[in-house]
């Protein structure tokens, strides 16, 4: 049986996830009113990918398992720090089906949590004196911001590429889980060759993760998303296939004329995501994260035939075939 065909909470069963569960919500919040009160926003939810990431690629061999949990605490609450920032600025109102922090307490409170979750990873690292995870997660999160702008500078810009489109998104995402396979594969002291591999791997799957959110956006449900779908296009964030859709000689010049006036009816949506079925487009985007993620797998195949290899390529199976 393929991940993608099990529930989730079988896939977050993964050994030491428990104790990342437990340490998560240590660090989630601090000895004051508020933090316990939005510690649900890490707590609550979460596909736990990024420290499932940690977990497998810290098993190949030996590695101290207080030091692999604390890492893998420290990359969920980078990510859960991401998304809060992320809604701030999307104006979010909602996040897994429940009302975003910035929605509920305000966009103060919010900010001020986020840096907050962001220091609580780093106390969490820096204990360790793993300097090479302690720079790649700086360069992550830096990398992210860096993402954002680029993103930021790009909205309702009908003349985005796809190089522009691969650059963000792998500042924005496939870095940091390329630093995830490495901040495991230094903590189990893996040799360098193979180190190189997973972090190759966890690029691949990175593009292929957001190709996949990309096209959710797009063709999921709102109920299965926990959120709702079309999001991307009505804040001007043109992912990949709206980027194919631009250049297409039919449809194209109809579809810009929306984007610049801005003019998102529940028709003119409807309109835009029957063009790119019907055009191919959707189908076209999928075999691109699926060809990505047979990139991934094949990195995986030069490592050592143990358990966490066979479970990271059931993971990029999951990749492929997750419907939120």
């Amino acid at each position: 049986m393929t991940v993608y065909q099990m529930p989730v909470w079988e896939l977050q069963s993964l050994p030491g996830l428990a104790q990342v569960e437990t340490r998560l919500k240590e660090f989630s919040q601090a000895n004051d009113r508020l933090t316990a009160h939005f510690s649900a926003t890490v707590t609550v939810g979460g596909k736990r990918l990024r420290p499932a990431l940690v977990l497998l690629c810290g098993a190949f061999y030996r590695a101290r398992q207080n030091q692999l949990i604390d890492i893998a605490t420290a990359v969920e609450l980078i990510h859960t720090a991401s998304l809060v920032h992320d809604d701030i600025i999307d104006n979010a109102a909602t996040r897994r089906g429940k009302p975003t922090l910035s929605a509920e307490w305000g966009v103060q409170k919010a900010v001020l949590y986020g840096d907050f979750l962001f220091a609580r990873a780093f106390s969490l690292l820096s204990k360790h004196g793993l300097n090479g995870t302690l720079g790649n997660m700086t360069q992550a999160i830096s990398l992210m911001c860096e993402g954002e702008i680029e993103q930021s500078a790009l909205l309702f810009n009908c003349d985005v590429t796809e190089a522009d489109y691969f650059s963000y998104i792998h500042k924005k995402t496939a870095y940091f889980l390329s630093a995830c396979c490495l901040a495991g594969a230094e903590a189990c002291g893996m040799p360098v060759a193979e180190k190189r591999l997973l972090a190759a791997f966890g690029l691949q799957l990175g593009y292929a993760f957001q190709l996949t959110d990309d096209l959710l956006d797009i063709s999921g449900s709102a109920t299965g998303m926990g959120k709702a779908v079309m999001q991307d296009i009505k804040e001007g964030n043109l992912t990949l296939p709206l980027i194919k859709l631009l250049q297409d000689k039919r449809h194209g010049c109809a579809v810009r004329q929306l984007i610049a006036e801005k003019d998102f009816s529940a028709a003119n949506l409807q309109f835009i995501r029957q063009t790119l079925l019907r055009c191919g487009i959707l189908a076209e985007t999928n075999e691109k994260a699926g060809l990505l993620l047979k990139r991934a797998k094949q990195n995986l195949e030069k490592l050592p035939l143990k358990p966490p290899r066979l479970l990271l390529t059931r993971l990029a199976d999951y990749v492929a075939h997750r419907t939120s």
